[in-house]
């Protein structure tokens, strides 16, 4: 399984001299291990040594796990893997794939409403990137809205700006 963290220091208490570097400059969260290490426990039971978890954000009551590969090995049959991961963190889990395309990350983030477009608005010199949802699906999305541009944000790089069309 591949996590931010080394095998080692996965199933330790201790962190190895780089994990601990990556912990100190920033690389990794202190999120980041405790969920590496939450995940190889239930490799254990599951089988989800194919699974790729590349970031944990915790905003309020929910973390969200970005994992490069596959969703569905994170989620697991029935939802077992998520729900085993959630039970653990005390919070509600939502599995998110990190992608190269933004728009499919973006969509699965905000998952069931739909996502209409993604814009790039230029105000007084900056780029803000716009995200057109549509207005009728405002109450499928199960983030506020400060929380979703906080996420997409650090998901693509730029301030981020909701817009219900």
């Amino acid at each position: 399984m591949k996590t931010p963290i080394c095998d080692s220091c996965a199933w330790s208490e201790e962190l190895c001299p780089d994990c601990r570097h990556n912990l100190a400059s920033g690389r990794i969260s202190p999120l980041d291990v405790e969920v590496s290490q939450i995940l190889h426990k239930i490799n254990e039971k599951h089988n989800i040594s194919a699974a790729s978890f590349c970031k944990a954000v915790s905003l309020g009551e929910a973390v969200f796990v970005f994992t490069e590969g596959e969703v569905g090995l994170l989620i697991g049959r029935e939802g077992k893997v998520v729900s085993a991961l959630s039970s653990a963190l005390g919070r509600r889990v939502r599995i998110v794939q990190k992608s190269p395309d933004v728009k499919k990350a973006i969509a699965d983030l905000i998952a069931p409403a739909r996502l209409l477009g993604i814009n790039s608005v230029w105000t007084a010199g900056k780029e803000i990137v716009r995200l057109r949802i549509a207005k009728e699906e405002k109450d499928r999305i199960a983030l506020k809205e400060e929380t979703l541009a906080e996420i997409a944000g650090s998901f693509i790089g730029k301030p981020v700006q909701i817009a219900y069309e």
